[in-house]
């Protein structure tokens, strides 16, 4: 299998880095040399747009201002590109001749292989294909396909959210350290707590409510603290963050 990435950032990096373990061959388009310093070995190789046609898959994850000039110059490609470009839709990408697309919204997990990629395709994509491109973005996290209508809110719940979710984590931390525990000592709690926690929920799939509930003693520390939230309105407050968010990206995408 032979997959392009083209545009070489944060995101594109991170892409070429973990497809190199599933594809035999990653060839990379980048307008900034320097972007392509750590990458001049096997697997990779510096290519043009032209050799990057002939690739199974193309990665496009070039800045969205960027996206026309580059598409036109891979119009009528018959693999299947793979677009990460914010707000992108799939009938602009067809609107080139490039009929086989997948769009994904990827988050910032995807470094260290825990990411969540919302996927959704064209239709002209089969299902063997889409086989292909799930087996690629799974050496990235999560795979959850998704109609393209939903988008806007992916962007806010799994684009977003990690923004939110380390809020709320510096906040443990700045608790952590007015108790009088050292950062070192608290980072790693910290940490470590988030960690478990998510990893208990998504393993017994079970709602949030019944782990409250069987960590809530009567008259005990944790019902103190949840009283506390409440009174605080932090529920409520994530929840407006998140739909805050939801609006602007329902706003870039034209709706």
């Amino acid at each position: 299998m032979k997959v392009s990435v083209i545009g070489v950032g944060n995101m594109g990096s991170i892409f070429a880095e973990k497809l190199s373990e599933k594809a035999e061959k990653v060839l990379l388009v980048e307008k900034v040399p320097e972007k392509l310093a750590r990458f001049k070995r096997e697997p990779f190789e510096i290519v043009d747009i032209e050799t990057a046609k002939l690739s199974d898959y193309i990665v496009l994850a070039v800045k969205p201002q960027d996206a026309s000039s580059i598409l036109e110059k891979l119009k009528g490609y018959s693999g299947v590109l793979i677009s990460i470009v914010a707000g992108l839709k799939i009938s602009t990408i067809e609107e080139y001749g490039i009929l086989k697309v997948a769009r994904v919204m990827p988050n910032v997990g995807v470094r260290v292989k825990e990411g969540v990629l919302a996927v959704s395709y064209s239709e002209k994509v089969r299902s063997e294909e889409k086989e292909g491109v799930k087996s690629l973005l799974e050496s990235l996290g999560l795979v959850v396909e998704i109609e393209e209508k939903h988008f806007p809110a992916i962007t806010a719940l799994t684009g977003s959210g990690p923004a939110f979710v380390f809020v709320m984590t510096e906040a443990f931390l700045d608790a952590a350290l007015k108790m009088g525990l050292s950062f070192e000592v608290a980072r790693d709690l910290v940490y470590k707590l988030f960690e478990g926690s998510a990893r208990l929920l998504f393993e017994t799939k079970e709602h949030p409510a019944v782990w409250k509930h069987r960590v809530t003693s009567p008259a005990g520390t944790t019902i103190e603290g949840i009283v506390a939230m409440e009174k605080s309105a932090v529920r409520g407050g994530i929840i407006e963050s998140l739909l805050a968010s939801h609006r602007k990206a329902l706003e870039l995408e034209g709706k």
